[in-house]
């Protein structure tokens, strides 16, 4: 089946060059600082070859939105 116009699709591993690479879509979790995170539903590449993941640029944004390494710090007063 053709991916459909423009979506991200990749035929071989950017690591390996293995064409064992498949979008799969599952909740995909990490940490960051001792703290736990989670993205629900996230679409990526996954190589069976090697383990690499890949992700889009939508994935990317999932996944920096829940990341704590991304939080807003609080802002500080500058004086003068």
């Amino acid at each position: 089946m053709a991916p459909l116009k423009g979506t991200f699709h990749i035929s071989a591993c950017p690591a390996c060059g293995s064409t064992r690479i498949r979008a799969v879509q599952e909740d995909w979790s990490d940490s960051y600082a001792g703290k736990r995170y989670v993205v629900r539903n996230l679409r990526y590449f996954h190589c069976a070859q090697c383990g690499e993941k890949v992700y889009d640029p939508s994935a990317m944004r999932r996944i920096q939105a829940a990341s704590p390494a991304f939080a807003k710090l609080p802002q500080t007063r500058k004086t003068a």
